[in-house]
């Protein structure tokens, strides 16, 4: 799609001229500029390894707004945005790039504040507690952090609703944000392809098949977890049509008591570099280890040194050829926390029939600031021959 960028866009914009634009926005931290017609530039991240720009027009940023208005505001939000003798809401959303495709929304009755996540985490408290938002959206890692900041003292909000974007909500993060603000965590589900998902009012994470269609690559024979490919329907600028993501879902196929019937999403597993590969006992043939059954497997080993609380507060894990490097950030006890490991990961391999992976614990190093997290990552798929010798 990159080498025939200009053909994917109705202008037919080069893919230099696009990435210039692009790239002078991340430097500058300057993100209102715009190409000719109005045509807004975004640029992703680049988790996948590849970086890829959006486009959008000044009328798809408007349907962009209202189908988040409407999909993603609260019962209690909506009601505040609509009443005129209210408040107007005030929002902040913590991201590591701004763009105009967000502040679409700003108006007199939705007051959008930014928070450049490359800025360090004492401006976005003082922003925050001088802000007192009723909506918090930032990526999962940094509401856990400001969850640590609120009950440290340091941060004095009380959003009524918080939205988790960018990265992968795990269970341990949704927790304590729920503990923190006594709010059950949204969801935004939103990438370069398009606004592909968000959290109806059951707490249910709906694929938002009204706008865009989704085709499902099954990556089992069950038809539980499958790889999107995308026709986003909502934009004209720049065509994305059978676009495959490297994403991966996870069905629930339980229908939702809100009454949509557009398909549930148990589980955002991350990316198909973040499925994990092992060797069978017997036949030595690489099986896929999904993220979500590693993601248990730690869970259950932080509770299982015998403390009062949670040994280990966050993990990386990366696979490289046989081997499988966690880094901990450990609270308490490295070496039980390091023994409690071993065991749920022999244990998750026992009951798959797997052969386990030699592990190897290193020191903790912190993210990037403003780069999204990975809590595992597959950066070498193993040769089963290798592993089983």
């Amino acid at each position: 799609m990159l080498a025939a960028f200009d053909q994917f866009n109705r202008p037919g914009l080069a893919l230099g001229q696009v990435l210039a634009v692009a790239a002078q926005a991340e430097r500058e931290r300057e993100f209102k500029p715009t190409l000719p017609a109005g045509i807004t530039v975004g640029l992703s991240s680049g988790t996948s390894g590849q970086r890829c720009v959006f486009l959008v027009s000044e009328r798809e940023r408007a349907i962009w707004a209202g189908n988040i208005l409407a999909r993603v505001l609260s019962v209690q939000a909506m009601r505040q945005f609509l009443n005129p003798l209210a408040l107007p809401l005030r929002v902040a959303l913590l991201l590591r790039a701004n763009s105009n495709l967000y502040t679409t929304v700003h108006c007199r009755r939705l007051l959008f504040h930014f928070g450049d996540l490359l800025a360090p985490m004492e401006s976005h408290v003082a922003m925050l507690n001088g802000l007192q938002p009723d909506i918090l959206i930032a990526p999962a890692s940094v509401l856990h952090a400001l969850a640590d900041a609120q009950d440290g003292g340091v941060l004095h909000i009380s959003p009524h609703q918080v939205i988790s974007v960018a990265e992968v909500l795990e269970p341990d993060d949704a927790q304590r944000i729920a503990q923190t603000w006594r709010c059950r965590p949204d969801q935004i589900y939103q990438c370069t392809e398009g606004f592909l998902a968000s959290t109806c009012g059951q707490g249910q994470l709906h694929l938002n098949e009204e706008l865009v269609h989704f085709e499902m690559d099954w990556l089992d024979a069950a038809h539980t977890r499958f790889m999107p490919i995308i026709t986003d329907f909502t934009r004209q600028t720049q065509a994305f049509v059978r676009y495959r993501l490297d994403d991966i879902l996870h069905v629930d196929s339980r229908p939702c008591p809100c009454g949509r019937v557009s398909l549930c999403v148990s589980a955002i597993e991350g990316r198909q570099d973040d499925v994990l590969w092992l060797p069978a006992w017997g036949s030595g043939a690489d099986q896929a280890v999904f993220p979500d059954l590693v993601r248990r497997a730690m869970a259950l080993a932080q509770t299982q040194t015998g403390l009062a609380g949670p040994c280990f507060s966050d993990y990386r894990l990366v696979q490289t050829t046989g081997s499988w490097v966690i880094r901990l950030h450990c609270v308490a006890a490295p070496d039980q926390a390091s023994a409690a490991i071993e065991r749920e990961i022999q244990t998750l391999c026992q009951a798959a029939g797997l052969v386990a992976p030699a592990l190897v614990f290193a020191p903790w190093i912190n993210d990037t600031p403003g780069a999204k997290r990975r809590r595992i990552r597959c950066q070498i798929k193993p040769q089963a021959e290798r592993l089983v010798t």
